[in-house]
């Protein structure tokens, strides 16, 4: 699955979110928070089309979280990003 090209992830503050771009920006009304785990996934997922076994494996090479724990955030992320419109769904 990839993330679709029209996002794009921004700090402000302390916070991080998600901001459509192009089209997108017509489509999307709302805004989205992530927090690191959340952007690292984000920016992994738009740079290539990675599914969960992937995804799992670039979590637990980078922080210290159990396979079970870095699973729930995955499919938490996933199903985020699914119901916000913003995986590309010729990716799936």
């Amino acid at each position: 699955m990839k993330i679709k090209k029209d996002y794009v992830v921004k700090t402000i503050g302390d916070d991080i979110v998600v901001v459509p771009i192009k089209d997108e920006a017509v489509r999307f009304n709302g805004i989205i928070t992530l927090n690191k785990t959340g952007k690292f996934l984000f920016e992994n997922l738009q740079a290539s089309d990675l599914d969960k076994a992937e995804l799992l494996r670039l979590i637990l090479d980078k922080y210290d979280v159990s396979e079970n724990k870095a699973k729930k955030d995955i499919d938490a992320f996933i199903l985020k990003c699914k119901n916000n419109g913003l995986i590309d769904e010729e990716s799936i």
